[in-house]
């Protein structure tokens, strides 16, 4: 391989927009399913039922409590079904609204602090102050036929106005007052004229700065880009989730609601020490890796019984050592890579690529060879980064305290994070440094959570973005909070990244199990939310992490009884434990 390049330079973090009030936030409903997903400041995503396909989503303030939550309106009859929580159940209200086939929009067109309806039909708006069946009391006409409309405020005064999408021109046209717009006999003049940046996207307006007025958005297929200036379309705020297919919303959502109550689904057992479960994006098996050098597979609930790789003569399973990562390409579905972590029969760390085909995989390359000095601390993780790297955990070289001196040379893998270039794009590089024993870790769009294994003290989980100034995590002049040694005092901890959690493992556990960001979409209110274990004490925590701070966490007793060797994904973004009786166990919601 080439040599490594220490890439530890700080590279300028973007700066968060200037928020006043509360910020606007987003969601999605899933038009194939009659299913919602509203994204909660803290990046927390809450899902559930409420309408039947094909109905047309909005979100209002319809009790003026300040809050906003779901409606629907259905194209096919012209009725309104609204909740006035953001939750599973049927409309508090509903009437008709309109006829088929209009195009419905919501907001608060008298400033009285509640959200009422409208529609847009062939380039007119008839705007209601109440709700309910009723004639209109705004009827006017902006835009022509074929046009898209959303509603806003965008002056600040307290009184939503409306705005069209010319998709098919990529132009945006808002007024920022309805009085003197014409009520019949020809289309008003546009104002307010922005260039939408593109075909196929759809237009919508909030207020993303929490400044009091309201601003322009696209949803392009699965990421917003959401502006905080209403001029030409250049995002000062991406949000990435979601599938093509869905509609957007906006609107103030207010506190997210708690972590859900958890337990565990018995998926498979008679594992011989299973250290990992994965899968390629989008399948639908789970690929379960044993210490011993075996990876098998689970499908439809059963396991196979030919192993999927079976390396167990190259491998040396005892103590910390073994088949330890596994991670597929990308693009497995069409080139079939995939890549592994193991300690050969010596006790040195393999970082090797295969490929499957219709004979099976087959070995094509030795990405990585590590000379380890000790037997422990040979970290084991191995993900594709939004750099498109195999990034690759390893541990300080073991012998306690970090004898060897890895954990802040900045040129040996030793107590790192290797990134790999395995495309022939770029270089590999040091990503990281200062780490003991990086068992787990998982990259979440653009930020990397790491369950790093303590020493004498303390457990931690570290977060830092790809484009933070420093990604120097302390070792061996920290632990958790603390200078190294225990007892010494006076280390300068302002260069290094700061734990986000240390928690002591005298009293609370004995070896962090770092986990994964929780991006599956069973589990109502956990999209988001971070977990992670203990190897001896067995509980589950979780956590929110809003990008600089943790916003709300919890710990569930979901009764596991053997030591917890991993967390897993699988390719639908769902959870998974492993643990040394054997056993695979998939994290479903309770009741």
């Amino acid at each position: 391989m080439a040599a490594l390049v220490a890439t530890l330079l700080a590279v300028p973090a973007t700066s968060a927009p200037a928020a006043g009030g509360v910020p606007d936030e987003v969601g999605l409903f899933d038009p194939a399913e009659g299913r919602w997903h509203l994204r909660y400041p803290d990046g927390r995503i809450t899902s559930f039922y409420f309408g039947i396909p094909g109905d047309t989503p909005l979100l209002g303030d319809w009790d003026c409590d300040g809050i906003d939550t779901v409606a629907l309106y259905r194209e096919s009859t012209g009725f309104v079904y609204l909740r006035d929580s953001n939750d599973f159940g049927v409309g508090e209200q509903s009437f008709f609204f309109g006829n088929p086939g209009d195009i419905p929009i919501a907001g608060d067109w008298d400033g009285d602090g509640c959200d009422t309806l409208g529609i847009f039909r062939n380039g007119r708006f008839f705007l209601g102050n109440t709700l309910g069946t009723s004639v209109a009391d705004l009827d006017f006409f902006f835009g022509a036929a074929g046009d898209r409309p959303f509603a806003g405020d965008f002056n600040g005064d307290g009184k939503d106005t409306v705005g069209v999408h010319r998709d098919n021109q990529h132009w945006v046209f808002i007024t920022r007052d309805l009085s003197g717009l014409p009520a019949s006999g020809g289309v008003a003049p546009l104002g307010g004229t922005f260039w939408s940046n593109g075909t196929g996207n759809t237009v919508l307006a909030g207020d993303w700065d929490g400044d009091g007025d309201d601003t322009l958005g696209t949803w392009w297929p699965s990421r917003f880009l959401l502006v905080n200036e209403n001029a030409n379309l250049v995002a000062d705020e991406r949000v990435a989730f979601g599938e093509p297919n869905w509609l957007p919303v906006a609107g103030n959502l207010g506190p997210p609601p708690p972590l859900p109550d958890l337990a565990l689904q018995w998926v498979a057992s008679g594992f011989s020490r299973p250290l990992f479960a994965t899968a390629p994006e989008g399948d639908d098996r789970l690929f379960v890796v044993e210490q011993g050098g075996r990876i098998k597979i689970v499908q439809d609930g059963v396991v196979l019984g030919r192993p999927f790789l079976d390396i167990s003569d190259l491998v040396d399973g005892n103590g910390e050592k073994g088949l330890l990562g596994l991670a597929f390409h990308p693009s497995f579905a069409s080139n079939g890579r995939f890549f592994v972590h193991y300690s050969n029969t010596s006790g040195d760390t393999r970082v090797v690529e295969y490929r499957d085909g219709a004979g099976g995989p087959q070995f094509v390359r030795t990405l990585l060879s590590v000379d380890q000095p000790a037997g422990n601390h040979n970290g084991g993780m191995i993900q594709f980064g939004p750099d498109g790297r195999l990034h690759v955990g390893l541990g300080d070289g073991g012998g306690g305290g970090d004898p060897f001196g890895n954990g802040q040379n900045a040129y040996t893998p030793l107590g790192a994070i290797v990134g790999l270039d395995v495309d022939g794009t770029g270089t590999d590089q040091i990503w990281a440094i200062g780490l003991r024993n990086p068992w787990r870790f998982d990259w979440d769009g653009s930020l990397i959570y790491i369950g790093d294994v303590g020493q004498d003290r303390w457990e931690e989980i570290n977060v830092v973005d790809r484009w933070a100034p420093s990604r120097n995590f302390g070792w061996n002049v920290q632990e958790g909070f603390d200078c190294y040694p225990p007892g010494a005092t006076g280390c300068d901890t302002s260069r290094y990244v700061q734990p986000l959690v240390a928690f002591s493992n005298l009293t609370e556990g004995c070896s962090v199990t770092g986990g994964f960001v929780y991006r599956g979409w069973e589990i109502d209110g956990l999209h988001g939310a971070y977990l992670y274990s203990d190897f001896c004490a067995k509980f589950v925590r979780g956590l929110f992490y809003d990008g600089s701070d943790i916003t709300t966490s919890r710990e569930w007793d979901l009764g596991i009884t053997a030591t917890v060797s991993s967390f897993g994904e699988d390719g639908h973004g769902e959870l998974y434990v492993t643990t040394f009786d054997g056993l695979v166990h998939k994290i479903v919601a309770a009741g």
